[in-house]
């Protein structure tokens, strides 16, 4: 297996349209879907779980995170860790789905 460094969004099988709805679910999250891109960011690399946090709900990016936020890696591990979170998201929000559907049978 490659370094996360190294991992793209192909190597976790997400497609891209599948990408624009994870991003779309992390800018529009309400609270607890917030906790859950935290839990996963966390899942990721608890060390940079609040940058990514932010990068995924608002936007920001590396260079204006790293203004405010010690993070102690490249951007380029940085957006792997990002790349990670998103697949480890996506996880999530299956099984909370899958969750949902086993309560209402």
């Amino acid at each position: 297996m490659s370094a996360v460094r190294d991992r793209y969004l192909s190597d976790y099988d997400i497609s891209e349209q599948e990408t624009e709805e994870l991003l779309k679910f992390c800018r529009t999250a309400d609270n607890g879907q917030q906790a859950m891109i935290l839990h996963a960011a966390q899942i990721a690399n608890d060390s940079i779980s609040i940058p990514i946090l932010v990068n995924l709900t608002s936007g920001i990016g590396y260079d204006r995170l790293s203004m405010w936020y010690e993070i102690p890696m490249q951007r380029k591990d940085f957006q792997g860790y990002r790349r990670k979170t998103l697949a480890v998201l996506r996880d999530l929000i299956k099984l909370h789905q899958d969750a949902e559907m086993r309560l209402k049978k």
